[in-house]
């Protein structure tokens, strides 16, 4: 009993990575033009809204601090 459930289970891991690698064989992968524009992109994107999460940090705290005197 016990060498159908290791020999099962033998089959399930190699049919999983079977399943895994055909997956990856239909990804699309984009090209290194698209992939540069948009990895610009989300670095230009994040360091904006890092400046305007900090001016606005900044503008809080002094609206605080003029609270509290």
């Amino acid at each position: 009993m016990q060498e159908k459930e290791k020999s099962a289970g033998k089959g399930q891991k190699k049919s999983w990575f079977q399943g895994l690698q055909s997956e990856f064989r239909k990804i699309v992968w984009t090209d290194r033009e698209t992939l540069a524009k948009q990895t610009v992109a989300v670095v230009v994107i994040t360091v904006i809204l890092g400046v305007i999460i900090s001016v606005m940090d900044a503008g809080i705290l002094e609206v605080i601090n003029l609270l509290m005197k």
